[in-house]
């Protein structure tokens, strides 16, 4: 990868905030508990990123990786925070709202059960709302790795759908 960095003008960084922040954000859900700490290392994610100046080449791996390693420095140098409870949307009806939350409750558990590699490209995909290529060029990965892994995924989380109903 080129070393050259360039200062991105205020329309090139939100126009770099609007493209990444919600892939990054989706990945960083799947590797921090706590709302709050997502936020701030998406923020810390961007300030960093634009202090250094855009690399030549595509950002979003760089972005990536500049998340990466701020997620696994809060890691290593923080105790673990206690996940939030995720609040189920209103519903008109109580036992409707009741029963959503539930199934979100247990859709998480199951995505949270799954390997880290698994889970990242379930987050990407599905709260980032990236596509194959665009997962693959995240990760540094061939999209075909990508695909595979989104499939191993799936049928895992489906297995431990069932078998929740089935208990």
């Amino acid at each position: 990868m080129t070393t050259t960095r360039t200062q991105p003008a205020p329309a090139e960084a939100a126009a770099l905030y609007r493209e990444h922040a919600r892939a990054l954000r989706a990945w960083l859900r799947g590797r921090l508990s706590d709302p709050a700490l997502v936020d701030d290392v998406l923020q810390d994610t961007f300030v960093s990123a634009l202090r250094a100046g855009l690399p030549e080449g595509p950002p979003g791996p760089w972005l990536f990786g500049i998340a990466r390693n701020k997620t696994l420095k809060l890691l290593r140098d923080r105790k673990p925070v206690l996940a939030a409870t995720p609040q189920p949307a209103p519903a008109s009806d109580p036992a409707e709202a009741s029963e959503r939350g539930e199934t979100q409750a247990k859709v998480r558990a199951a995505v949270a059960a799954l390997p880290e590699e698994l889970r990242e490209v379930i987050a990407l995909r599905y709260e980032g709302g990236l596509r194959y290529q665009q997962i693959a060029a995240r990760l540094e990965l061939p999209q075909s790795t990508v695909q595979g892994r989104l499939k191993r995924a799936r049928l895992a989380l489906r297995e431990a759908l069932r078998e929740e109903v089935r208990a």
